[in-house]
């Protein structure tokens, strides 16, 4: 119960309307019970031998005198057609009542539920911005996916019912067991032998839903991710004719939800008809009962019994919807585990309360024998750099794949946290300086260019939109990307769909130029920015890398040579390790230097 309190706790902004909500609901159960107990005069008024007969006498407590109260205006009149009118107008004006409140009490809560929805999501997704790219390095993107609309419509269906029935079955549950006591204590006694039972159902079956729940939150997590692998893979899958080979592991993984789905449902839909059984069982009981007591004379009017059973009847309703709750609460137990957790998770790169705000770069970017591993447990990925980058110097990073040439630059910007040692900007250690003012220093143009499902202009002004449009026009030029975008369908207007999927390799990289040049940082960054380009877009971009790195600090990673070879210096990176630092010239003189065999492998 514990994650569930804890949604619970998330409604307190909206305390005020659950007050009106549960107001609401007891004005519905006293018309639902007066539309019940209304069956006692009609069937008096009905099956009652002469008009003499329509009064009744006396009775001994509050409730007695209520309903002696009710009856004598109803039967005032003294014919049995008045009363009967008198009657119907007080049921059609109950149940009139009663669906009002259901409707005004159902709509409200219906407001606070997705009200609350709304704040779970935004909480998870601010929480999710805040994390570093380790913790998505170590999650599969499809089950983070699923955790923000499964699991979260989950917890909305949850949420709903179970706080409904949680309030409103019990006020049912407590009216109309108050009206059968008062009408019959021993009946009413007899009839609650059903409670302990359900109880000890509702606990067996809770438990065994809660853990198939937990089982298909992880099923369906893993079925989401093969979609998304799918999505991205597609041209892979398609070129490796691996469609069959995916079917047959998505077949496999839908199995396996199909089964914890089916196993769950059984325990959900057992326990509403046992809890039914058990209590019609108790009702045939109290029939015969009370139908003996009557032909003894010694106990009700027949027409009190009938109104008796029509209320224990009604019983039956709110006490299978209250029972379901648990059960329900189970149900949600993984889905919030999973929210939660996302929730919770704790950002492992966050500011200093001491961290400062820094406006420009000056003068060095020192790396002092800084180490990095992904986790304690694996291996060294850097070790012991050491290295200093002065302003406006174009630096270079070379290296055999798995160098650690990537996660050098990442941790510039404090994408990952260093494991040990330090580094420095302007002899400022970057974990005090605000990580929103760190990263507005560095521009950056990866291999792998990411691009959004938006339009061409929105891409490039990425987060500014104030900008004009002649900035825009002013960057792509500068990028060479104007000309083709000109050219497309609505020129800057162009949606490019996801992932950019309308646009070529080169066009793609262009945007992604154009988009650095107008953040306009001091230092910018260029992970193999050029590579699997034709020998034209290679051109058009690596004119465009020469604007965007002109007067400003360049770190560049590449894999052909050619690309920068005029570097002011070329570092080196071997097994996590600085294996040569110079420019290109003075590497080549090394002939034991793995840049020297690097050189040799692309040009021979």
């Amino acid at each position: 119960m514990r994650e569930y309190f804890r949604l619970v706790k998330l409604l307190k902004p909206y305390k005020y309307l659950l007050v009106i909500s549960f107001i609401l609901i007891l004005f519905y159960s006293l018309c639902n019970a007066a539309s019940i107990y209304l069956s006692i005069p009609l069937l008096k008024t009905l099956f009652t031998g002469n008009s003499t007969d329509l009064t009744i006498l006396p009775q001994k407590n509050l409730f007695d005198s209520l309903r002696q109260s009710a009856d004598n205006w109803i039967f005032s009149g003294g014919d049995k057609y008045s009363a009967l009118i008198k009657v119907c107008l007080l049921l059609l004006s109950a149940y009139l009542l009663k669906n009002i409140f259901a409707f005004l009490q159902g709509t409200l809560t219906q407001y606070v539920e997705k009200s609350l929805i709304t704040d779970l999501r935004r909480k998870m997704f601010n929480k999710f911005n805040s994390l570093s790219l380790k913790y998505f390095n170590e999650r599969r993107s499809g089950d983070i996916v699923s955790r923000f609309i499964t699991d979260v419509n989950s917890i909305q269906n949850t949420v709903s019912v179970t706080f409904t029935d949680l309030i409103k079955q019990p006020v049912l549950i407590i009216t109309f067991l108050t009206m059968a006591f008062l009408i019959s204590w021993k009946l009413t006694l007899i009839s609650m032998v059903t409670v302990p039972v359900s109880v000890l159902l509702i606990i067996y079956l809770g438990k065994k839903l809660k853990k198939y729940s937990i089982r298909v939150q992880e099923k369906l997590g893993d079925f989401t991710s093969v979609i998304s692998e799918n999505i991205y893979g597609g041209k892979i899958i398609r070129a490796f004719q691996m469609e069959e080979f995916e079917k047959k592991k998505f077949d496999v993984k839908l199995k396996d939800y199909f089964r914890s789905l089916m196993k769950s449902a059984i325990y959900i839909n057992m326990s509403r008809p046992i809890t039914e059984i058990v209590s019609v069982s108790i009702g045939v009981f109290i029939i015969w009962f009370a139908g003996k007591e009557i032909f003894s004379g010694t106990s009700l009017a027949p027409e009190e019994f009938i109104g008796f059973l029509l209320i224990i009847f009604q019983l039956m309703a709110p006490i299978k919807d209250f029972s379901s709750v648990s059960n329900r609460i189970q149900e949600s137990y993984a889905s919030a585990l999973r929210i939660f957790e996302i929730i919770d998770a704790k950002p492992e790169i966050e500011d200093n309360p001491d961290s400062i705000e820094k406006e420009i770069f000056q003068s060095t970017i020192v790396f002092k024998n800084a180490y990095f591993t992904y986790n304690s447990a694996d291996m060294i990925i850097l070790n012991n750099i050491n290295l200093e980058i002065n302003k406006n110097e174009n630096i270079a990073i070379v290296g055999l794949s798995g160098a650690g040439k990537s996660t050098l630059v990442d941790l510039l910007p404090r994408f990952y946290e260093l494991t040990g040692g330090e580094i420095l900007i302007d002899g400022i250690n970057i974990k005090n300086i605000k990580i929103n003012s760190l990263r507005k220093m560095f521009g950056i143009v990866t291999q792998e260019i990411i691009l959004f499902n938006d339009t061409i202009r929105n891409n490039i002004a990425f987060g500014m939109e104030e900008i004009p449009i002649d900035k825009i026009i002013t960057a792509a030029n500068n990028a060479n990307a104007h000309d083709f975008i000109i050219n497309t369908e609505k020129g800057y207007d162009t949606v490019i769909g996801e992932r950019g999927v309308k646009l070529s390799g080169g066009q793609k990289q262009r945007i992604a130029i154009a988009r650095a040049l107008l953040k306009n940082s001091p230092i910018m960054i260029l992970d193999e920015a050029t590579s699997s380009l034709d020998t034209e877009s290679e051109q058009l971009i690596q004119d465009a890398i020469e604007k965007l790195t002109q007067n400003r600090t360049s770190i560049v990673i590449a894999h052909r040579l050619s690309t920068i070879k005029d570097a002011d210096r070329i570092v080196v990176l071997e097994n996590g390790k600085i294996a040569g630092v110079g420019t290109h010239n003075d590497l080549l003189k090394d002939e034991k230097s793995i840049y020297k065999k690097l050189y040799e492998l692309q040009f021979g």
